[in-house]
């Protein structure tokens, strides 16, 4: 079965290849529609090295009333074995998995909040915190929180990681200071902006450098806290009906450790009739023990892994990183609401296992009765052959499904994720045939 979706995977990834070279995994989430899925059908989950079946009974409401939005997940798995309710699902704070989100309008809009899942928290142009996910395992969901003021002259982004235990916190701070001058409606430079982002993580492990391992794992050498800070700006080049075109500058220092910089271009076609599309193309100039994104959508999987052979945390990696530069590069295609292209890669020039990748579709009615939605992650990419392999530096999430009736979909869910598993994250696929019943208004 892993060889078979790995390969499905491959071919479809393929085929948008042209486009996405070039970010979580927010591609499940109808964020501002009004619409109430259910069904049911037979889940297999991998769990301590088993697969196990589980009759599913699901219900996803997606709820919209004006800036307001809810999204929930209600999932109730029998086993088939012994009739049980699988009890992960309903332990250890069931509410974080069934609150996917509570919203308050859209990100960039000039007041938003988001209490939940994070999928792809992001601040400023995302040289610090890009695409970061709290909840990289489905049984291991978090409450985080985003909140988000523009007040036009200034404003600020933050981002909350986990309410239950320490973790990532953060922020930017941002001043358009010619707004307050003669010249703010000036085009071009009338918009010119700058910023101040710092984060930190407050998990103890997030500073683990080293371990020992006889009956349990020690810690031998940590450093402080991780913390990283920096600035940015941003100027608009271009405002014309069809174009805005922007130019921006990001520089950060990782405290304790390297600091980096990067310059790049971002592009928004907004007036393209059926077709909208944003490309942004980055050049990066990184320093020795310097990682930019550092919180990414992998960041709670790799920060600290004692388990692991050998052992593994984003720290330890920081510490050893040599200075290398690279390229940035992130596209964004929609056609209308049937179709759209989330894509984004990182490389470095001299880092062959630095490549970091993103990938998300979705053309629920591009081609007739057939709906296909998919979404994935890669991280430590070495080359071409090594961009879609599932190991543990991967995410997947896939759904193909048919449509006899429009208010039912059957199809199957494929899950490539990770589970909480003795102090560290594991492996885990889920395969899930169902019939869905879907009702939007």
């Amino acid at each position: 079965m892993n060889k078979i979706i790995s390969t499905f995977s491959f071919f479809i990834f393929l085929s948008y290849n042209a486009l996405a070279q070039l970010g979580g995994m927010q591609f499940y989430s109808n964020e501002g529609a009004n619409a109430v899925t259910g069904g049911m059908g037979v889940s297999w989950i991998t769990e301590n090295g088993k697969t196990v079946p589980y009759y599913t009974l699901t219900l996803m409401p997606d709820l919209s009333f004006g800036k307001f939005g809810v999204g929930l997940d209600l999932n109730l798995r029998i086993s088939s074995q012994d009739g049980t309710i699988r009890k992960v699902d309903w332990s250890n704070g069931a509410y974080r998995k069934i609150i996917r989100y509570v919203r308050w309008g859209h990100k960039h809009d000039p007041l938003y909040i988001r209490v939940g899942g994070l999928d792809m928290a992001t601040l400023g142009h995302g040289f610090i915190m890009s695409f970061y996910n709290n909840s990289p395992s489905l049984d291991d969901r978090r409450i985080g929180a985003e909140f988000d003021i523009d007040f036009n002259e200034f404003g600020f982004e933050t981002v909350y990681g986990d309410f239950q235990q320490a973790g990532v916190i953060g922020g930017r701070g941002y001043v358009r200071p010619l707004k307050f001058t003669t010249l703010a409606s000036t085009p071009v430079i009338g918009g010119f902006e700058v910023g101040l982002t710092y984060v930190t993580d407050q998990n103890p492990n997030s500073g683990v450098l080293a371990v020992t391992h006889d009956t349990t794992y020690i810690v031998t050498k940590t450093t402080d806290k991780i913390g990283e800070f920096g600035f940015d700006a941003g100027l608009p080049l271009l405002r014309i009906p069809f174009i805005d075109l922007d130019l921006y500058y990001d520089y950060a220092k990782i405290v304790n450790f390297g600091h980096g910089s990067a310059a790049g271009l971002k592009a928004d076609f907004n007036s393209l009739g059926l077709v909208t599309a944003s490309v942004k193309v980055e050049r990066q100039f990184l320093g020795d023990k310097f990682i930019p994104e550092y919180f990414d959508q992998f960041y709670e999987l790799e920060r600290y892994t004692p388990a692991a052979s050998p052992f593994v945390s984003k720290a330890a990696l920081l510490d050893s990183t040599k200075g290398s530069n690279g390229w940035y590069g992130q596209l964004i295609v929609a056609l209308m609401q049937n179709f759209k292209i989330v894509g984004f890669y990182r490389g470095l020039d001299n880092d062959s296992t630095g490549g970091l990748m993103h990938l998300e579709t979705r053309f629920p009615n591009v081609i007739p009765t057939v709906v296909f939605s998919a979404g994935y992650d890669r991280t430590r990419v070495k080359n071409f052959g090594d961009l879609f392999k599932l190991d543990d530096h991967s995410l997947l999430y896939a759904f193909l499904g048919y449509k006899p009736y429009p208010f039912m979909t059957v199809g199957m869910n494929y899950y490539w994720t990770f589970t909480p598993e003795n102090g560290t994250y594991s492996v885990q696929k889920r395969v899930e045939p169902r019939i869905m019943f879907n009702f939007a208004f």
